[in-house]
């Protein structure tokens, strides 16, 4: 099978430092060009990692290498505008996250890959990371049961508004946030919840840039959730906790180790009674960034649905539906009352 004829666009920190150093360890990419408006950018990661050809435009690269796919990775702005010129290209499109700063904007850029018949995945990582997958597996096994509530916790450093002309929209603290962090958790909380149709949010402010936002989520099915997102940390931790409704839970601590227990009906004591088992689950990954995190697997599997020809996930409208229960919350932090996130399609 041919590699996918890969091109990139913006060869900035993100894309440098998290996303391409997985390039080199996925054979279904074939890394045709690098594009960069600083040409020692783009020279220096063709150089890195690989790529036959460096440009400063990326309509001249688009048009000169013709390649299969892009990966796109700048500010939200950039990723709408040139994401959709590389889907008007003929081109399959990864962005990283957010897709665009606005949710009109990210809506646009998941119709225009409809439009153009293109796979469109979006960044965020999490999904592809191997705990993540690991607990995926374990709470869709018929002994977990069915999924009753997710709790998906983020604790970060503080997050202030971006100023104007830098592609982050409007300079609003609430909504930076939720662009720059809060679509980690949110993101987690659909893959394993399922559409969230109501949320309830409450927000606690302190000094400069700190904050806290509680969030209970109802999805679809009448599930519960909880995003418990704290913006005033100097580092960096995420834990996830999924129950079923046949004796199964789990939880992931900071993308790292699983600890599963359900209920084992063979295992029962002769008087009767519940037995637990429980398991713990620790992921082998050489790049703490690449595998640890799903920065690389995520890659792969958007190289392996452009080959099989099968849905890319999260797809450019999961990164439109996570803005969307983000404008939901803020709104409920707000006006203090429980909203209704809208369920509309691409």
């Amino acid at each position: 099978m041919d590699p996918v004829r890969l091109a990139v666009i913006g060869c900035g920190n993100q894309c440098t430092v998290s996303l391409m150093p997985g390039l080199p360890f996925i054979p279904e990419f074939d890394l045709v060009a690098v594009c960069d408006l600083k040409e020692d950018l783009a020279r220096r990661n063709a150089r890195l990692f690989g790529a036959r050809g460096w440009y400063t435009d990326a309509a001249r690269m688009l048009a000169d290498e013709a390649p299969e796919a892009v990966m796109v990775v700048g500010p939200p702005q950039m990723h709408e505008e040139l994401g959709s010129a590389a889907f008007q290209a003929g081109c399959h499109v990864f962005t990283e996250k957010p897709s665009s700063p606005t949710i009109a904007g990210a809506r646009r850029l998941a119709a225009a890959g409809l439009a153009a018949g293109k796979l469109g995945q979006i960044g965020h990582m999490m999904r592809h990371a191997e705990s993540v997958r690991a607990a995926w597996e374990l709470s869709h096994r018929e002994e977990f049961g069915r999924i009753l509530s997710v709790e998906s916790k983020y604790t970060t450093w503080p997050t202030a508004s971006i100023p104007p002309g830098h592609g982050w929209g409007e300079p609003d603290e609430d909504w930076t946030y939720m662009l720059v962090q809060g679509g980690h958790p949110t993101d987690l909380m659909r893959h394993f919840l399922g559409p969230i149709v109501r949320v309830m949010a409450r927000r606690a402010h302190g000094a400069g840039n700190y904050k806290v936002y509680q969030v209970t989520v109802e999805g679809a099915g009448g599930e519960v959730g909880f995003l418990n997102l704290q913006d005033c940390y100097g580092g960096w931790s995420t834990r996830l906790e999924v129950t079923g409704d046949r004796g199964g839970s789990l939880t992931i601590d900071d993308l790292d180790t699983v600890r599963y227990r359900r209920d084992d009906p063979s295992l029962k004591p002769p008087g009767g009674g519940m037995c637990w088992t429980a398991g713990e689950w620790t992921p082998h990954f050489t790049t703490k960034m690449g595998v640890r995190a799903g920065y690389q697997n995520q890659l792969q599997a958007f190289a392996r649905s452009i080959r099989a020809g099968t849905p890319a996930f999260p797809s450019l409208a999961d990164g439109w539906r996570n803005l969307v229960v983000a404008e939901a919350i803020v709104e409920s932090c707000r006006t203090g009352r429980a909203v209704e996130v809208a369920q509309e399609t691409v």
